[in-house]
């Protein structure tokens, strides 16, 4: 039961940390948002492992890179 309130009290403090953290970025922004949060860890572990190469597809991808400089309307 002990155990059950530790992992209860930290994923309400996960949870209010995410959301009061970073409210004001999602509200701004959503898909950028979600890009990011999908991209950092996946990133981090790439350049980890020494796949360079994917985490720099990764940064292009989260910041949207490829998509403003192709974008033949501008």
């Amino acid at each position: 039961m002990f155990g059950f309130l530790i992992i209860s009290f930290f994923i309400l403090f996960f949870g209010a940390f995410i959301y009061f953290g970073y409210y004001q970025d999602y509200k701004r922004n959503p898909k950028e948002f979600i890009r990011s949060i999908i991209g950092m860890p996946i990133g981090l572990l790439a350049s980890f492992f020494g796949l360079n190469s994917i985490d720099e597809r990764l940064k292009k991808w989260a910041n949207n890179s490829e998509l403003k400089n192709n974008d033949p309307k501008k």
